[in-house]
């Protein structure tokens, strides 16, 4: 596994980070460096390392070296909140963490564990200039767990040559889910080598590849569709900013100006680079442009099929999940098993789809997706009952509804399972209950997904008030920004008398659906004439904050919850609202209140 690399020419890229380029031969020395500190720190196979660093770059050598020691990581979210962390460092008992400095500051570990704890400090630049010249900043004052400095000191070595077994855990991984019941998705080495060749195959991937891949290493598609891949075929993986809506139109132009071939999206980029079509429709036309792959979230016909007419490509759809490394059934690259709004056909591995007696139902109708194949996760991690749950005679039990047509293309009809994936993020809505029935006022809560042409799906809340209080949804978002990282906070909380339930007290989450529907409706017949205030209404509504602390001179750097997305979804409730039409510059533009109030009045007469 990832010999190539080493075969690489030493100037060759493995990746381009910004305006930095880092070459094979410099992951071939950080490699030999990263051993050398992983004997220092008396790390061997099987002990686990928790990674939690933003730093795509050293992240991505700390993952390599880890893989070719024989060590174990456990993939971290620099984002994740205290509890999360903590918990996940309760269950995988890592010997040691190496984490962002501001990371490890937000956790609040414990100081009587075992573990090494090591922090690590992005560096600036190369240089400290005249100004830190004079002040003499010496290496005394570093302290003396930092990453950087420890690096420095290690020898460099060779990598371990102990065998490694197939069963060997390569990589942990935990699913969204309550602090209790969050699942450690453990990868083996089998699993990571069966798929990576799989995924070489199905995207035709060589050393001339380029791989354009902006997601996030915390998460599988990021992770090993970006630097692993990469390394196990020799190719270059590119990483030149984080994906936002002002980045869109240097999105589109770089492909062309480093001749990119593979480009990995979630469907909310998808959506997102819609809208800046305009002008930019020959975007991907150029000779070493293989495949746009869509992965994590389910595609929508709609979507898809706008994005192949406008662009005039073909829009690869990959069905995976955390449990099958990255992929499974593929609808493209390659012609045989591409079919317009399926997820293709399985490579490399098997499936059935079968009722709730598990008996295969006859083709064209719906039932439970299963597959077996050497790509699957083994167990989840320290949890037996759990993978109990989920494998049946040798059948791992995907969770989503599916059906398959006389051609053996497979389309996938909706989830067994209680899961909300909101651009391409995998939510389990038992975590956001649990984070809200910890706020002092709530008695109840319940969280959903509800259908949304941007994200696929929004991530609602309902709650009933423990008697006495009273408070607003959005204090409780404000609440939950404490607990949850930015993506798993509510797009909204509803407050009700109580939740819809069953005569067995179960809350009945269709009527719940029902109910938040009705609701966005009448939120949406806003009252009054003044497009200022219909604007600063739907404002409210996409950013989260009360209506009442907005005003017209408000812009995209006084609201905090004004990011890409939620800049989107105020474009499209505006569109909506208004019945007009946005082009690229006026979506651009429109970073303040005043500036969307000056469009609408435009576009009004």
């Amino acid at each position: 596994m990832l010999e190539k690399l080493f075969k690489q020419p030493p100037t060759k890229i493995f990746l381009q980070d910004g305006h930095k380029s880092y070459t094979y031969d410099w992951l071939k020395k950080k490699i030999s460096q990263v051993s050398g500190l992983f004997k220092q720190l008396k790390l061997q196979h099987q002990d686990r390392l928790l990674l939690a660093i933003s730093d795509e770059a050293e992240m991505s050598a700390l993952f390599i070296s880890a893989l070719l020691n024989g060590i174990t990581v456990v993939i971290t979210d620099p984002e994740s909140k205290s509890p999360r962390a903590n918990s996940i460092i309760s269950k995988t008992s890592p010997a040691v963490i190496i984490a962002d400095k501001e990371t490890l500051e937000s956790w609040k570990l414990g100081t009587d564990s075992d573990v090494q704890v090591i922090s690590y400090l992005k560096e600036k630049g190369t240089s400290a200039g005249i100004l830190g010249k004079f002040l003499q900043k010496t290496r005394s004052e570093t302290p003396a767990n930092d990453y950087v400095r420890l690096l420095e000191n290690a020898i460099p070595r060779d990598i371990s040559q102990d065998p490694l077994t197939e069963d060997h855990i390569a990589y942990i991984i935990f699913t969204s889910g309550t602090t209790s019941d969050s699942k450690g998705v453990a990868i083996t080495r089998l699993n990571l080598e069966a798929h990576l060749l799989t995924l070489e195959k199905v995207y035709s991937l060589n050393e001339e590849s380029s791989l354009l891949n902006l997601l996030f290493l915390c998460h599988a598609d990021g992770c090993i569709q970006g630097p692993i891949l990469a390394a196990q075929t020799g190719c270059s993986w590119h990483k030149p900013f984080r994906f936002s809506l002002k980045k869109i139109p240097e999105f589109l132009d770089y492909g062309y100006a480093n001749s990119i071939s593979h480009i990995f999206v979630v469907p909310a980029m998808l959506h997102m680079i819609l809208s800046f079509a305009e002008n930019y429709e020959d975007s991907f036309l150029y000779p070493e442009f293989r495949a746009m792959l869509s992965v994590s979230a389910h595609l929508d016909a709609g979507l898809w099929d706008a994005f192949e007419s406008t662009f005039k490509i073909r829009l690869s759809n990959i069905y995976g999940l955390t449990e099958t490394v990255a992929g499974s059934l593929f609808s493209g690259p390659l012609s045989e098993t591409y079919k317009k709004h399926s997820i293709g056909k399985p490579v490399d591995c098997k499936i059935c789809i079968v009722n709730d007696s598990f008996d295969s139902v006859p083709l064209g109708e719906t039932g439970e997706l299963c597959l077996m194949g050497d790509h699957i996760m083994k167990q989840y991690w320290g949890s037996p009952a759990m993978t109990d749950e989920v494998f049946r005679n040798g059948w791992f039990l995907t969770g989503d509804l599916a059906s398959m047509d006389e051609g053996g293309f497979v389309t996938i009809r909706g989830r067994k399972k209680n899961l909300i994936i909101s651009g391409g993020i995998n939510i389990q809505p038992e975590e956001i209950t649990e984070c809200l029935l910890k706020l002092e006022p709530v008695q109840e809560a319940c969280a959903v997904g509800m259908p949304d042409e941007v994200f696929g799906e929004k991530l609602f809340a309902v709650v009933v008030l423990k008697p006495g209080f009273n408070t607003t949804g959005t204090d409780l978002v404000e609440k939950c920004r404490i607990s949850l990282e930015e993506k798993k906070v509510p797009h909204r909380i509803i407050i009700l008398q109580e939740l819809p339930k069953g005569v067995s007290g179960k809350v009945q989450l269709n009527q719940l659906r029902e109910l938040l529907a009705k609701q966005q409706t009448a939120q949406m017949l806003i009252q009054g004439n003044l497009f200022e205030n219909d604007v600063l209404t739907i404002a409210a509504d996409s950013f989260q904050v009360p209506v009442s602390a907005l005003s017209i001179r408000d812009t995209s750097q006084t609201i905090a919850g004004w990011d890409s997305l939620a800049h989107l979804g105020f474009i499209t409730s505006l569109e909506e609202h208004f019945k007009v039409r946005f082009n690229t510059a006026e979506i651009i533009t429109m970073n303040s209140i005043r500036r969307a109030t000056e469009l609408i009045k435009e576009k009004n007469g």
